[in-house]
């Protein structure tokens, strides 16, 4: 009986430990979901949504391997975290679900609240879960064939996560159909637990198939086990616990409380190369792991969580380079317009704020926005044959660099300039100061021309 006892005890600590480290992964996740509303995105902003989620560096990992650039709002951090969650799957199963998910943690305390409120929880037939469990491979499946195919996040917009990131938003008027996805999935939350991870969560799925090959394995002793099904009616993911090898179909996330309910001491539990392992050792094990490829990261600078504007530094100039964190000036510096041009471009009055990001000036929407600079960009003639003898004074680099199809460091370095010379400037602004002519820069733009 203190056998019992003692593990029950145990396994309590595990179960506190774990609901504490979601519960804060939760509320730090949601603070910083609030925080980019507030700031904005960028390298002075909050990390986006997108950022921080392991599902983004998969749904971007196919242009990565094949064109070496992420998708529209995918930073480095989305395929560290991917990198990092792939990592602790192949080596402990489905912990970041069971440990770290923010997702799961939010649909585990919504179940937890609804049976303190003597909510009725609903069980399906096995035959209707394991056929309601196939969905979520669907789901997986048909996302990253869009994505890989049309080069955009398809699952965005019904993403429930990142709608519960962006409630804050709602009142500008922000509604997405994720929003609904988010009311649905927590509503069935409330009869089903962790409804969203077991039938329809796409990286849950990703995780289920991996989590298969794990070093790790939870396991049951049929010699000790007494059969009572406790371990069964406890499982957060409807799995029949007291039969089998637990961890078979990939469904597990390591959770515990199979084992936190079982009165039988050691007739559950994990191990790793046939060595026992507590649930607790193997979860904590988990989270350190991963936050120590996120401190890696970090500590060789190689951890950035907002998307470089895609070729800009190179003089390549896209509407794709807008964000919705940029005010005005950066999206002129991000597309090689003229901040004059940018407001023309998107309909907006000549005393539009230039400082202010873009998504908080008011009635303006920065995908709708994006898209009418995209149409006016490619309305404009970009003929890298006329004259640069034409160049006016009043013509900043940006549009020289995009006009000409030159890069502004070879540019500034012919003309022995700061490599950080403002590109949205009129050149005669740059020049006259120093004692120089526009004539110089119209004769360095033709000698690059020529090398071309």
């Amino acid at each position: 009986m203190l056998v019992k006892d003692q593990t029950s005890k145990n396994s309590g600590g595990t179960q506190m430990v774990r609901l504490t480290i979601l519960a804060a992964v939760l509320v730090f996740m949601t603070w910083l979901g609030y925080r980019h509303q507030l700031l904005g995105g960028g390298s002075a902003g909050a990390p986006p949504v997108d950022a921080l989620c392991p599902f983004g560096g998969l749904e971007s990992l196919y242009s990565w391997i094949k064109n070496g650039s992420l998708l529209r709002r995918i930073a480095p951090s989305s395929l560290i975290l991917f990198a990092g969650t792939l990592l602790v799957t192949l080596l402990g199963g489905r912990l970041f679900c069971g440990w770290l998910c923010p997702m799961g943690a939010l649909s585990e305390f919504v179940s937890a609240a609804a049976r303190k409120l003597g909510i009725r929880q609903i069980t399906l037939s096995s035959s209707v879960d394991r056929a309601a469990r196939l969905v979520k491979y669907f789901v997986l499946a048909a996302v990253l064939a869009l994505t890989w195919k049309f080069g955009f996040l398809a699952f965005r917009s019904v993403d429930p996560w990142a709608a519960w990131a962006h409630l804050s938003a709602i009142g500008s008027g922000e509604l997405s159909l994720g929003f609904f996805v988010l009311l649905a999935v927590l509503a069935a939350g409330l009869f089903i637990e962790r409804f969203w991870c077991r039938y329809l969560c796409p990286l849950g799925a990703a995780l289920a198939l991996v989590s298969r090959f794990s070093f790790l394995k939870v396991r049951r002793s049929e010699s000790k086990c007494l059969a009572c099904g406790k371990c069964a009616r406890s499982c957060a993911m409807g799995l029949a616990c007291d039969k089998g090898n637990v961890q078979g179909n990939g469904e597990c996330i390591v959770c515990g409380r199979c084992s936190s309910v079982c009165p039988a001491a050691g007739a559950i539990g994990t191990s790793a190369a046939q060595r026992p392992l507590s649930f607790l050792a193997a979860g904590l094990a988990g989270v350190l792991l991963f936050a120590a490829v996120i401190a890696g990261t970090k500590g060789f600078g190689v951890w950035k969580t907002f998307a470089e504007p895609r070729g800009a530094a190179a003089g390549a100039y896209y509407a794709d380079n807008i964000f919705g964190w940029m005010n005005v000036e950066q999206v002129a510096q991000a597309t090689g317009l003229s901040a004059k041009s940018v407001l023309e471009a998107a309909g907006l009055p000549a005393d539009t704020p230039r400082d202010v990001s873009i998504k908080k000036l008011p009635g303006v929407n920065d995908e709708k926005l994006r898209e009418k600079i995209r149409k006016y960009m490619e309305s404009r003639p970009r003929d890298a044959a006329k004259n640069p003898q034409e160049i006016r004074g009043s013509a900043t680099f940006g549009e020289i660099c995009r006009d000409y199809q030159i890069e502004p460091q070879a540019l500034f370095e012919a003309l022995d300039l700061d490599a950080k010379t403002d590109l949205e400037t009129p050149v005669k602004e740059i020049m006259k100061p120093a004692g120089r002519e526009v004539q110089e820069v119209r004769d360095k733009v033709a000698e690059l021309m020529k090398k071309k």
